[in-house]
């Protein structure tokens, strides 16, 4: 791959005499070399706000700069436009992969940007070990493993998880290596796996339970039925009742399972079926996974843009597939993308799957895609109602705070410590709403005042708003708020002055606790609290916030306070020098980890004497023993 930047790279638009910005803009475009490539706009302060690619650099940029008709969306853009550069490649795949890694870099507002980066788990059964198990996994890989899934819903993969393990108890421990053992784990004593250690469980018999998982997760339940039939004969031929009976409740839990299990079925292999839907500049697509000819759900991906549909398509499903989900043998689209199509196919076989591209062919594929675009055409009109609800809160909060701006983002501070123990700061950060989790950050308090929630609190506003801070990654809230009253605000304020910063404006959020009332909110350099309507939907949403704020703040102080609890239990041992400790506490954070960690599993991570061991479990038995009067 090439790259050559054009001369108007991130610098001011030069104009000729008479020139206006557009036309200036539109003569540099006309220069651009007739290769396929990307390029990037950027605006007066130098930030990329849009990325794109074409197949002819010069035609696609110069469309950019002709005074004719053009959407809002890309109104806007072109007025911000101060200067642009280009990347030139060889060939469109190219320039899609380049496309797609610049987007991932820049987040341009103005491009198609995925807003939801979850990846779905799913449930993966490695039919390749000798004794399979199932796992779940984030970003699953083709292997030739049986993936089952991606859920959605956490609730759904519990409660597939937990019929498989009635219907196919297959082992839960994680061992490269099973050995025989007279006595096997407690999952084995609770029928919560058959116990392939057991010395007559036979490495073909366990085989034979993981190949009805397996055709079980491909919807042949009729043929797992025979092959139940057919082992519970055997059983009871041998005289083995309660073998067989084992089996029969097996084949019961099974039929009932079938009765309420509705499966769509679309051909034999894996597939992923795609509808879209946009409106006032909000994207939604719906992904209907298909796993081995099974319908196994839907995933809601959702982006901002203002484009044609097919460019909209292009750019969600090589953000979504860029990101590690599951690439299956087929894609179904609801459009045709025409002469992005081949690139497209041929960029997906980069990342290790050779796909097939399909439109409405079918009537199987058609009701399927119908049934994805009704998905994202509902998910999207819920977006639009919940946005709305959103636009007011902050509408209120505007108001109701004397704001000069809507705030967009917010961010709330929260501290935690036990008797002035393990301090940490938790800041959490909501933009438009939503809950910003890559914007979370984590403060160990490292003030000598124990206890000083005060201290604690300026010491992370310090580190959070120090002059150095990249405005990039850390860009300043529209409004700060502090989970406390009027003093932590004047804490608050305290700090601000001793970094020389201007401080954001400034909330603090406190119950009313003398009269169990409800949330009341504060502002530096005034008696009472802000007029905030009980149940309101501004005061719902600093709530929330707040609430993120503490369990955030609370699940970091308390994985400190484990640590220093299995640190403490060290002391006075022999031969547990610093890089001994540091192993075991990266491997085990809480004494519970700790107590039901196997001899071999301490000491394949610090080998240790058989006495220190000894004694090492002495202590941690000794500190959960349960406390008598």
């Amino acid at each position: 791959m090439t790259s050559s930047p054009n001369t108007a790279s991130n610098a001011p638009t030069p104009h000729g005499p008479g020139e206006d910005r557009l036309t200036a803009l539109r003569r540099l475009a006309q220069d651009l070399p007739p290769s396929p490539g990307v390029y990037l706009m950027s605006d007066k302060d130098k930030k990329v706000i849009y990325v794109g690619k074409a197949k002819i650099l010069p035609r696609r940029v110069v469309g950019y700069f002709q005074r004719g008709n053009l959407s809002a969306r890309i109104g806007l853009l072109v007025k911000e436009i101060e200067s642009f550069e280009v990347m030139v490649t060889q060939t469109e795949k190219e320039a899609l992969i380049l496309e797609n890694s610049l987007i991932k870099k820049y987040r341009p507002r103005f491009n198609v940007c995925l807003r939801d980066d979850k990846t779905y788990p799913s449930l993966r059964l490695n039919h390749h070990e000798p004794y399979p198990y199932l796992e779940i996994v984030r970003r699953p890989v083709k292997d030739g493993s049986i993936i089952y899934g991606p859920f959605t819903s956490v609730g759904a993969l519990k409660e597939t998880i937990r019929l498989v393990n009635r219907l196919f108890p297959l082992r839960k421990c994680r061992r490269p290596e099973v050995k025989k053992i007279d006595r096997p784990c407690l999952n084995y004593q609770m029928g919560r796996c058959v116990g392939p250690c057991r010395p007559e469980m036979s490495q073909e018999e366990y085989r034979a339970i993981a190949e009805r998982v397996r055709l079980f997760f491909r919807g042949k339940t009729q043929s797992v039925k025979d092959d139940l039939v057919k082992t519970m004969r055997m059983a009871a031929d041998n005289l083995d009742f309660e073998r067989a009976a084992k089996i029969r409740d097996q084949l019961y839990d099974l039929e009932k399972t079938l009765e309420k299990q509705v499966v769509a079925r679309a051909g034999e292999g894996d597939a992923d079926a795609w509808g879209l839907a946009h409106r006032d500049g909000l994207v939604q697509a719906a992904v209907i996974t298909i796993r081995e000819g099974v319908v196994t759900g839907c995933q809601q991906v959702w982006a901002e843009g203002e484009e044609a549909s097919e460019r909209i398509l292009l750019s969600l499903v090589t953000q979504f597939y860029g990101q590690g989900h599951f690439i299956p043998e087929e894609i179904w689209l609801p459009l045709d993308l025409n002469e992005e199509r081949a690139p497209l196919a041929e960029w997906l076989a980069t990342l290790g799957q050779t796909v097939k591209i399909r439109l409405g062919e079918g009537e199987d594929v058609i009701k399927i895609l119908d049934m994805a675009a009704e998905n994202a055409l509902l998910s999207l009109e819920e977006r639009l109602s919940a946005t709305l609800r959103t636009q007011g809160a902050l509408v209120e909060l505007k108001a109701r705070l004397d704001l000069a701006v809507i705030p967009r983002r917010l961010e709330c501070f929260d501290i935690a410590h036990l008797q002035g123990e393990a301090t940490t700061a938790g800041l959490v950060v909501m933009e438009d709403g939503e809950l910003k989790k890559d914007g979370y950050r984590r403060f160990k308090i490292k003030s000598p005042t124990k206890g000083d929630d005060y201290a604690g609190l300026q010491e992370a506003i310090k580190r959070r708003f120090a002059p150095d801070k990249d405005l990039e990654k850390w860009p300043r809230p529209d409004l700060l708020l502090i989970d406390g009253g009027k003093g932590q605000l004047s804490a608050v304020l305290a700090a601000f002055n001793e970094i020389g910063v201007t401080p954001p404006p400034l909330a603090g959020i406190a119950k009313d606790r003398l009269n169990d009332g409800p949330d009341r909110i504060f502002k530096p350099n005034r008696k009472n609290p802000v007029d905030l309507r009980s149940g309101s939907a501004g005061l719902l949403l600093l709530a929330k916030l707040r609430d993120e704020a503490h369990r955030y703040c609370r699940s970091y102080h308390h994985l400190l306070r484990s640590k220093d609890m299995v640190a403490s239990i060290f002391d006075g041992l022999p031969a547990l020098g610093p890089v001994r400790r540091k192993a075991l506490l990266g491997r085990f954070v809480s004494l519970e980890e700790l107590a039901k960690a196997k001899d071999e599993d301490i000491l394949a991570v610090a080998p240790l004497a058989p006495q220190v061991l000894s004694k090492l479990k002495e202590r941690v038995a000794k500190l959960l023993a349960p406390k008598t009067n």
